[in-house]
């Protein structure tokens, strides 16, 4: 099955590199044209209903997040594009859509290729760009997306009221006792969540604050509004009972 794609880079360069590296290493993708703007590639999805498209981000102008305004049916997938940017690249990965790095390495074209081609030929709704859109126009009440086998599901990050970490997987914890277990490390999690209230408390727990009801201190635990409690190791208790006067 050939995935139709356009690629929308403002630079011709970028373009022809990304064309290049498909042609070599992903010859599934059939590239079916090409826009240097996002109005230009308003047009041409319109007129080619492609099923993946390339999207760079830094774009004068109009930045590549401006074409998820104009948009209103997300039938395609999309992979970004970017140089690295922290703010874009955490709206990204909290609405667990697809990028890659400038300049684009083909190990990893391949598997964000891979990945996408798998929602295509099983025909899901993409989520991801709807969520995406929330995310960029509250980025004080993001949702976060949890991968749940072939499935993700999107949840407010207010809601979570701890994660557990296990090797290589996260244990999480909701509002009405809800639970989810992600593919993802602790670590992860961690770098999305630290904004919003969340910290780091024993090197398996991460918890949000806001459902923190008492440091005990004789036993070194947290307890929790749901009934749990959380060990706190010595080396992160000062950076959490700072982080508990903050809020408190």
């Amino acid at each position: 099955m050939k995935i139709k794609s356009i690629i929308v880079d403002d630079e011709k360069h970028g373009r022809e590199n990304l064309s290049g590296i498909l042609r070599e290493f992903c010859p599934e993708v059939e590239l079916s044209g090409e826009a240097e703007s996002v109005e230009a590639a308003l047009k041409l999805i319109e007129e080619l209903s492609p099923d993946l498209v390339f999207l760079d981000i830094e774009m004068p102008r109009e930045n590549g997040f401006k074409l998820l305004e104009y948009l209103k049916d997300f039938s395609f997938e999309v992979i970004f594009v970017t140089a690295h940017d922290s703010y874009a690249i955490k709206a990204i990965r909290f609405s667990a859509a697809d990028y890659i790095l400038k300049p684009v390495n083909h190990n990893d074209l391949e598997a964000a290729v891979q990945k996408v081609g798998d929602r295509i030929r099983h025909k899901q709704e993409n989520q991801r760009m709807k969520q995406l859109y929330h995310n960029l126009n509250q980025p004080g009440n993001p949702r976060i997306g949890l991968p749940s086998g072939d499935r993700i599901e999107f949840k407010e990050v207010s809601e979570i009221i701890r994660c557990e970490g296990e090797v290589n997987y996260t244990h999480i914890w909701f509002e009405g006792g809800k639970h989810s277990l992600v593919a993802k490390t602790l670590v992860e999690f961690e770098d999305l969540l630290q904004e919003f209230g969340f910290v780091r408390a024993h090197k398996t727990h991460l918890v949000n604050l806001k459902y923190v009801d008492e440091y005990i201190k004789s036993r070194g635990i947290l307890k929790l509004s749901d009934g749990n409690f959380i060990p706190v190791s010595r080396r992160r208790k000062e950076t959490v009972l700072q982080c508990l006067k903050n809020i408190h």
